[in-house]
């Protein structure tokens, strides 16, 4: 007796043979168009924003009030460490800030005098691409001019620190520094901050 074909198997068969060869014809096509779409694992333009920071007359007072400014003080602080800091790593290229240290010299630290920097809205962040390095800046007591004679404050509101590349050497990211009072840049205070190492080279630097 002839069989017939089994005809449910014919109907599966049939449309699924004709639905590779559509998806052959489609891939090939996309292969060979110039025009195609990049892959979503291809390479992106990374950037990294850095935020302008200020540091505070009331955080520097408590420094005075612990008797670090005071003239003839062993181990009186005259320079300023800065670190990056980040409170959520996840979004670090857009949420970075600065944490502080004062210090008598590049290896001595006030530890307990750490504060925070906080994020300066009222200036404008940079925004950096290619090569940079995060290394620790210092800048000089003498330079911010924001001492009395005594050891006392002068009259100012914070300390703005707005990032800027290193006139030395461009990867590394440093500040300028402009002592601020009542929305007014004191022209004459400040200056720019320098990576350490190695503007602080020496005295251990090899």
């Amino acid at each position: 007796m002839l069989k017939l074909p089994n005809s449910g198997r014919s109907n599966f068969v049939l449309p699924a043979i004709a639905a590779l060869f559509f998806m052959t014809i489609l891939f090939s096509s996309c292969a060979d168009d110039p025009k195609a779409p990049l892959a979503n694992d291809a390479p992106e333009k990374k950037e990294f924003k850095m935020n302008c920071v200020k540091l505070t007359r009331t955080q520097m007072q408590a420094w005075v009030d612990s008797g670090w400014t005071r003239p003839g003080t062993a181990g009186k602080i005259n320079t300023l460490l800065l670190q990056f800091y980040s409170v959520d790593a996840a979004g670090i290229a857009s949420n970075m800030q600065l944490t502080s240290y004062p210090g008598s010299s590049a290896t001595d630290f006030k530890i307990s005098g750490n504060a925070l920097l906080a994020i300066d809205t009222a200036c404008k962040a940079k925004t950096f691409s290619g090569k940079i390095i995060l290394a620790n800046n210092q800048i000089s007591f003498d330079a911010l001019k924001v001492f009395n004679a005594d050891g006392t404050l002068k009259e100012f509101d914070f300390i703005r620190f707005t990032p800027q590349h290193f006139s030395q050497i461009s990867e590394y990211i440093t500040f300028n520094a402009e002592v601020i009072k009542e929305g007014v840049t004191k022209s004459d205070l400040g200056g720019p901050t320098k990576p350490c190492p190695p503007a602080c080279c020496p005295p251990i630097c090899e």
